[in-house]
């Protein structure tokens, strides 16, 4: 994957090289915490010395971004992990293959996966293999219906797919990543393949990098400093671009962020004029050049603005 994202204004065009990151914030360690199957950056303090890795312990304390202080329940987490583990396999697991992908004990791991069986959150095949159940589609379902965003932005999202003829989305915050949760389909023939319910890093597409610029400060150092490898470097390059995007009010990548898609976004605002979410129009970059996505650039702001405006913002 190309390393350079670039935030276009209407006067001109910016761009900035991204690097790849990881550190430490002097408040604390910085840990991937798991959370369900969401892994989040963020400040742990330890009771006792610290320790290496980002595993939450029941005695850690994790301190959120508006300042809770929060007790991770061990046995939920573990719990939590098989569902992580069979929403990222390609496939059913064997229960052997479910205790390899946890770390669980063959028992606990057994017992877990028949809980949620019960429930209708695992379903388990005649070859005794383990996949989702049809329960979580059931909550997904209940998640997107209850939401006054979805709600506002859908007509918005599928006239700006039908002006464009370009596939729209709308991608949210959530934890340390992008979920989509809205899509209108290009009606062209080659399309995007996103759908909602995705999940992805936040600075690995426009969407996130959007979510990204607009968050609150301390949130995106902690994200920054959460990186990989060689985390100053690409701290500060992703600093540069987050700035940048919020100069502009939007986002524009051309081949940067996938060598075969070119993407605008642009920020939703909520009431209080808080970002709730990010507009977006994709494609492939074989058809959506530059000329044509800063084409749209407009349209995507004023349908951001639109959504915004149907929220209270």
């Amino acid at each position: 994957m190309s390393s350079e994202v670039s935030a276009v204004s209407r006067s001109g065009t910016g761009s900035v090289l991204l690097g790849s990151g990881g550190g430490t914030d002097g408040r604390g360690i910085v840990a991937q915490v798991a959370v369900g199957h969401y892994r989040r950056v963020t400040t742990v303090v330890w009771r006792t010395s610290a320790r290496e890795g980002g595993a939450v312990d029941a005695d850690d304390v994790v301190v959120s971004d508006d300042g809770r202080r929060l007790r991770p329940v061990k046995s939920l987490l573990r719990a939590l992990d098989v569902l992580d583990a069979l929403g990222a396999a390609d496939g059913p697991l064997t229960l052997n293959e479910l205790v390899t992908h946890t770390g669980l004990s063959r028992t606990a791991a057994y017992n877990i996966a028949a809980t949620y069986e019960l429930r209708g959150l695992v379903r388990r095949d005649t070859q005794n293999r383990y996949g989702l159940g049809w329960g979580l589609l059931e909550l997904g379902e209940q998640v997107r219906a209850r939401s006054e965003l979805g709600d506002a932005a859908r007509p918005v999202v599928e006239d700006l797919a039908e002006v464009t003829g370009e596939t729209v989305l709308l991608g949210v915050l959530d934890q340390d990543s992008v979920i989509y949760i809205e899509k209108a389909e290009s009606r062209r023939s080659v399309r995007m393949v996103e759908a909602p319910g995705r999940r992805l890093p936040l600075h690995e597409t426009a969407t996130g990098l959007v979510l990204l610029a607009y968050a609150s400060a301390p949130f995106r150092d902690r994200y920054l400093l959460g990186l990989d490898a060689d985390g100053a470097q690409r701290a500060d390059r992703l600093g540069e671009v987050t700035s940048t995007i919020r100069r502009s009010g939007h986002a524009v990548s051309v081949q940067d962020l996938d060598p075969d898609l070119t993407s605008a976004s642009a920020p939703v605002s909520g009431p209080g004029d808080k970002v709730v979410a990010a507009l977006t129009i994709a494609g492939p970059a074989s058809r959506l050049t530059r000329d044509r996505i800063e084409e749209f650039v407009p349209r995507l702001i004023a349908a951001a603005d639109e959504i915004a405006s149907l929220l209270g913002s």
